[in-house]
């Protein structure tokens, strides 16, 4: 499962339309149909969805690791607090290593771009 259709499962998942959740993350949903839906997500797009729904994880919806809902310490899905909310030093160091995470994946792609890129060079010269 790619990062857009993490995306649309929290839509369906919260029983959020569509519609109704692009419009609140300020995302266009046709971004997430046919072709569009293979194509990268950008970090604004991650973090917007971040802010407006806390209580996703940002390693589930970045990596597709562990759980869709945030836990509290107990181990227990928490809701949405103040002390949770993207405001908070800990939302934003959180925001912070999503974003170093996804310029690490971009610089890992950009290497297996121009590698592929050099195996198809190769396979037209021969």
């Amino acid at each position: 499962m790619n990062v857009k259709e993490r995306v649309l499962l929290i839509a369906e998942t919260k029983r959020i339309s569509k519609t109704e959740f692009f419009k609140d993350v300020e995302l266009s949903y046709a971004n997430f149909k046919g072709g569009q839906k293979n194509t990268a997500l950008s970090s604004d797009a991650m973090i917007a969805i971040l802010i407006k729904h806390p209580d996703i994880s940002p390693t589930w919806l970045l990596m597709g690791e562990g759980t869709m809902m945030r836990k509290n310490d107990s181990g227990d899905v928490s809701a949405p607090t103040v002390e949770t909310a993207p405001a908070t030093a800990e939302g934003l160091a959180i925001y912070k290593q999503l974003v170093n995470a996804l310029e690490q994946t971009i610089k890992a792609q950009e290497k297996t771009i121009l590698s592929l890129e050099g195996q198809v060079s190769l396979l037209q010269h021969k």
